[in-house]
């Protein structure tokens, strides 16, 4: 794991170098690291030599999103491994690990989940043919809910 400092540079390299081809950006990364769960997390990793040295300057998914869109990425789709795991694995897939991984405490997998998250970001580099990049599956769910407003029953 890196600095924040080091960390915006490489965002900002890949953003730059590529500008006349469309580019994407895949992170895989923890967050939330100020509530209970994530205290205990950042510590544990301190401890095995592996310090979250960024996840202070950046805890939150919306922290993240503006991190990659203020460093030239056009957009920016970003989920919680609970929202992959619901709502981009193929259905026999998930149904097939419940069947080989016997979870016990559903619960505490919900909570580990919550605090690791996939990030796409992508640009076109102003190319109309370029457009296709910014369809990837997560991005075009997340386009879709945005448009959709929030579900029945969730504030805003």
């Amino acid at each position: 794991y890196m600095q924040a400092l080091h960390g915006n540079s490489i965002i900002e390299w890949a953003a730059s170098t590529i500008s006349e081809a469309p580019a994407a950006m895949v992170v895989y990364e923890q967050c939330n690291p100020d509530d209970r769960f994530g205290k205990v997390m950042v510590d544990n990793l301190m401890r095995r030599g592996c310090p979250l040295l960024s996840i202070h300057d950046f805890p939150s998914m919306d922290s993240q999103r503006e991190r990659f869109l203020s460093r030239g990425w056009d957009q920016c789709a970003i989920a919680d491994m609970n929202k992959v795991y619901d709502k981009y694995l193929d259905c026999k897939d998930v149904e097939r690990i419940q069947r080989l991984e016997l979870l016990d405490e559903f619960e505490e997998w919900h909570l580990i989940q919550a605090h690791y998250f996939v990030c796409v970001a992508t640009k076109t580099s102003g190319l109309e043919s370029g457009a296709w990049v910014h369809k990837v599956p997560m991005m075009v769910v997340e386009e879709e809910q945005e448009k959709a407003g929030p579900p029945p029953g969730d504030a805003a």
